[in-house]
């Protein structure tokens, strides 16, 4: 049987619905034998020394997250990125050839949802490729 995942790509935005959405991706890559790129995206800032704490700051809090949740159970990757966080993700997406996108949604609904929009609804809408999404209960 041909494994369909390889690679999957799982945002951590370090919400506490992020952790749902890192454990199916950890399911789902078990049963295909598929490594875990755990991605985050810095949204732009000003200052390119301001940009590269953060973004080592990022990069050692995913080390931390996969230490606790990945270490022994799947391979994986860190990916830390700047940019606006929908193209960035699908920028991502296509560069690291990933097979699949687990990530969460905050699920607001009504007014929240038209003034904050989604970024997990506009992935959804413009991925290239499946799309997997969990919500908080």
């Amino acid at each position: 049987m041909k494994k369909r995942f390889r690679k999957i790509l799982c945002p951590i935005d370090f919400d506490r619905i992020s952790i749902p959405a890192l454990e199916l991706a950890v399911r789902v890559a078990r049963q295909n034998k598929a490594r875990i790129v755990l991605f985050h995206i810095i949204p732009k800032m000003g200052g390119a020394n301001l940009s590269a704490d953060v973004e080592e700051v990022a990069t050692q809090s995913l080390r931390g997250v996969a230490r606790k949740w990945l270490r022994g159970k799947v391979p994986h990757k860190i990916v830390v990125r700047t940019g606006e966080p929908v193209s960035g993700l699908l920028k991502a997406e296509a560069e690291l050839g990933a097979d699949l996108v687990v990530m969460a949604t905050h699920g607001r609904t009504g007014r929240k949802h038209t003034l904050l929009g989604s970024v997990t609804e506009q992935v959804v809408r413009r991925s290239t490729c499946p799309v997997l999404t969990t919500r908080p209960v």
